[in-house]
């Protein structure tokens, strides 16, 4: 997700950490050809790829870290500048490709994308950053792999009126 950073971001110091994620995003930026990008952990709730500093700013503490890095990289690879619904698609679908470059089932990438964006909504609520719909996102997920179930446990009506109700 692209995201816009209010007031300073910190930095987040770990030398080991930042060492682990950097050499999952130089095994995807070798792997897609593309040049390579710089990985900073910070701390809060969002991660952002800064196209013209050449950077990710992962938000190592706030859950799902491998797939936000792995969206990330998703912007990186595809070249995004900006935001837009259509650029958070592709980086999805980039992000599922970078998770089974990482060793995840197709299944289970997409599964674990799914799950994040749902997690998103529930946090967010109707609170949308600029491109971001994560229902929809979600939603065109499950439909672009449609072998892939719905993750929602029984009675969940996160998302219910992009999936069509609440999951049965």
């Amino acid at each position: 997700m692209v995201l816009l950073l209010a007031g300073c971001t910190t930095m987040v110091a770990d030398p080991a950490e930042t060492a682990k994620w950097q050499l999952l995003a130089n095994q995807a930026t070798a792997h897609f050809r593309v040049a390579a990008v710089s990985v900073q952990p910070v701390a809060g709730h969002n991660s952002a790829y800064l196209c013209h500093e050449g950077q990710i700013r992962l938000a190592v503490k706030a859950g799902y870290v491998r797939f936000r890095l792995a969206h990330e990289l998703g912007h990186h690879v595809l070249h995004h500048c900006g935001t837009s619904y259509a650029q958070e698609l592709d980086a999805n679908v980039v992000a599922i490709q970078v998770l089974q470059l990482w060793g995840l089932s197709e299944t289970d990438a997409v599964r674990e994308t799914v799950v994040f964006l749902l997690e998103v909504k529930k946090f967010q609520g109707n609170a949308q950053r600029p491109g971001h719909n994560v229902c929809g996102e979600a939603a065109a997920l499950l439909r672009r792999y449609p072998s892939v179930p719905d993750p929602r446990l029984r009675g969940d009506r996160t998302c219910a009126e992009e999936f069509g109700g609440a999951k049965s």
